[in-house]
């Protein structure tokens, strides 16, 4: 089956189950935690954002793919806790904007949209560390495109 678009169902579905994920993988992420201070906390941090943002989105109410990512931006920046749960927050952010009010995404908006996502994550960081999770959403925004 040949995927064309990206609507607000299809969004919804992927961070929740992105949030499932997260949960599953809770303590491999705590464990491999080593920067910018080898707390082991990334995964439980990253666990407790994406978890907002699935609660709210599990609500559901938004249709559009605009509407879904505004949703899961506002309940990431509210939820983010720790360094990676406000990147995060500042990529979902990112993405709402680049978004907008569309109804749903071509693939060359989602990729296109990544990629504004992933920007507004390094303008948000004073010092960008390369080899931290922003390497993974740049290297996912370039292949996007």
């Amino acid at each position: 089956m040949s995927v064309n678009h990206l609507d607000g169902a299809g969004l919804r579905g992927a961070l929740i189950q992105a949030n499932e994920y997260v949960q599953r993988h809770r303590a491999d992420l705590n464990r491999i935690n080593v920067f910018p201070v080898p707390d082991g906390d990334t995964g439980t941090n990253l666990a407790l954002t994406v978890a907002a943002v699935a609660d709210r989105l599990g609500a559901g109410g938004e249709h559009s793919v605009g509407a879904v990512a505004r949703s899961a931006a506002e309940a990431g920046i509210l939820g983010a806790r720790g360094n990676c749960g406000m990147i995060l927050s500042h990529f979902l952010l990112g993405f709402s904007e680049a978004v907008g009010d569309k109804p749903r995404l071509s693939v060359p908006e989602f990729g296109a949209a990544l990629k504004r996502a992933t920007e507004h994550v390094y303008r948000a960081l004073e010092k960008p560390v390369e080899g931290t999770m922003i390497t993974i959403m740049s290297a996912i925004s370039d292949e996007a495109q």
